[in-house]
């Protein structure tokens, strides 16, 4: 008994393209769906053709390489260019063009806005596809590392360091050449290589000090500009951006994404949401979002959003060694009176103005006479004092209702976290190729428009999808027709057309 046989690979075939390349594969829908989306319209060079020098690639054939390059976690230029000669898919998709790295990198980088719109574009045939319920949005952000190494972010504290060594380092090569029997000895050691090399990095370092402290920045990033030193999940730090998303929580769709330098999450809920309500044209919805979003100032912006948030809280600084019933979420505000109450009942009164930004509450003759006040109160003083920030009420609200709703928040993590892990680990979108965070930008549009995708066919099916495409198909022909009579077009755009 032997082995299967295969096909003689000398043997010459008869077949085209389309029938090896799967009928059911992601190319077909990438294919459609760029094929359906305006692109001029959407700003994308070259869609006019000039009347002199030589043919450009087409801007649909460079549009589908890229966007099946991020769904597949191919990213790189030189790297989609060897697909273009081996990958049948992309042969397929690309009627066999082969473009070089080049032209492919410059691509990219010309149509970063528009490449933006692209993936906007999809989120708007999603929501016209009923995929977005716009009822419940989760948002989280991520950190994803920068084209720029550790080494080449530099602080004042770490130029500072790093100025002392090679300063000690310099002053021992010149006291070696003092010390030299010779003078060509001596001379030999101040032109060594080593130490041209010393001089060299010492100015380069005193003009990042100076570029420091003329723009008055913490730190300085050598080739990426906007990227900043970030923890990661992984107990370390990088230098990276941080990505913000919002997930619709009927479907998992990401609809809008915003590029952050700011390492904390604070501050940045108001700004996705409100980003949200203009894309997805919505009034009213609630939204999920983790203690890393719990700020008092931002939550007001929220809620005149008219955005119902629910906002986990953040871990209470009481003294470890503190009993629970006497930690500060134990004593009660009574709105009517201003004042609280402690875990004893005894009532503690401000002292501050009403007006005031942080008012102080106390009782000092009730915990004078209190048996707990030495479990209750720390420090040196013999009394406890309560502090109610400007922002405690919409801090009090944001607790009751979540402590009311926490069912719906656990839908969270399902929501929101599920595609930073799809698109970092499956789309290999750990990091970025691109600098800036303008650049920054586009690829992350290209990483969520690839998510978008894979959510899109496994929610309607690839038939489902693709019907749809091919209906879009149909209406962007005939409104072309209309515009331009007399211009020929593809055939592509109306398939299985009788």
């Amino acid at each position: 008994m032997g082995y299967k046989e295969g096909g003689d690979r000398t043997q010459i075939v008869m077949y085209s393209l389309d029938e090896i390349v799967d009928p059911e594969s992601m190319a077909r829908v990438i294919d459609r769906f760029v094929e359906v989306v305006d692109l001029e319209k959407l700003g994308f060079t070259r869609c006019k053709l000039a009347g002199t020098g030589r043919p450009p690639y087409s801007p649909e054939a460079l549009c589908k390489l890229h966007v099946y390059g991020y769904e597949n976690g191919i990213r790189s230029s030189r790297k989609l260019e060897r697909e273009t000669r081996r990958n049948v898919e992309v042969m397929w998709m690309m009627d066999s063009l082969t473009p070089d790295h080049k032209t492919i990198s410059d691509f990219r980088k010309d149509n970063i806005r528009p490449l933006q719109k692209l993936f906007k574009e999809f989120v708007a045939l999603c929501k016209e596809w009923e995929l977005i319920g716009g009822e419940l949005i989760a948002v989280d952000g991520s950190k994803i590392k920068a084209s720029n190494n550790k080494r080449n972010n530099f602080s004042l504290k770490k130029l500072d360091d790093r100025l002392d060594r090679i300063e000690e380092k310099i002053k021992q090569y010149f006291e070696e050449s003092e010390a030299a029997d010779r003078v060509e000895e001596s001379e030999e050691i101040k032109n060594s290589a080593e130490l041209q090399e010393l001089l060299k990095r010492k100015e380069l370092y005193e003009q990042y000090k100076k570029r420091l402290e003329e723009s008055g920045d913490n730190e300085l990033s050598t080739v990426d500009p906007d990227a900043r030193l970030m923890g990661n999940n992984r107990g370390g730090v990088e230098v990276a951006y941080n990505i913000q998303s919002a997930v619709d929580g009927k479907h998992d769709i990401i609809v809008e994404f915003d590029v952050s330098t700011n390492p904390s999450d604070q501050d940045q809920l108001s700004n996705m949401l409100k980003k949200v309500k203009k894309t997805l044209k919505l009034r009213r919805f609630a939204a999920l979002a983790d203690k890393g979003y719990y700020n008092g100032e931002d939550l007001i912006r929220v809620k005149k959003l008219k955005v119902t948030a629910f906002v986990a809280k953040q871990k209470p600084s009481n003294p470890k060694d503190q009993p629970e019933e006497f930690w500060s979420e134990n004593f009660k505000y009574n709105e009517e009176t201003d004042t609280y109450t402690c875990p004893k009942g005894h009532t503690l009164i401000s002292g501050n103005k009403n007006d005031a930004k942080r008012r102080n509450y106390r009782n000092k003759q009730a915990c004078a006479k209190c048996p707990d006040r030495t479990d209750c109160a720390r420090g040196k003083v013999n009394f406890r004092t309560v502090t109610r920030s400007q922002y405690s009420k919409i801090y009090e609200e944001t607790d009751k209702r979540l402590k009311e709703n926490k069912e719906l928040y656990k839908r969270r993590q399902m929501i929101v976290e599920h595609p930073f892990g799809t698109i970092k680990h499956t789309m290999n979108g750990g990091y970025f190729l691109l600098r800036t965070r303008r650049k920054v930008r586009a690829e992350v549009a290209l990483l969520f428009l690839g998510y978008n995708l894979k959510r899109a066919v496994n929610v309607l099916g690839f038939e489902g999808i693709m019907s749809r495409l091919n209906a879009l198909s149909r209406q962007f022909l005939l409104a072309l027709l209309k515009n331009s009579p007399s211009q020929e077009y593809s055939p592509k755009l109306l398939p299985n057309a009788a």
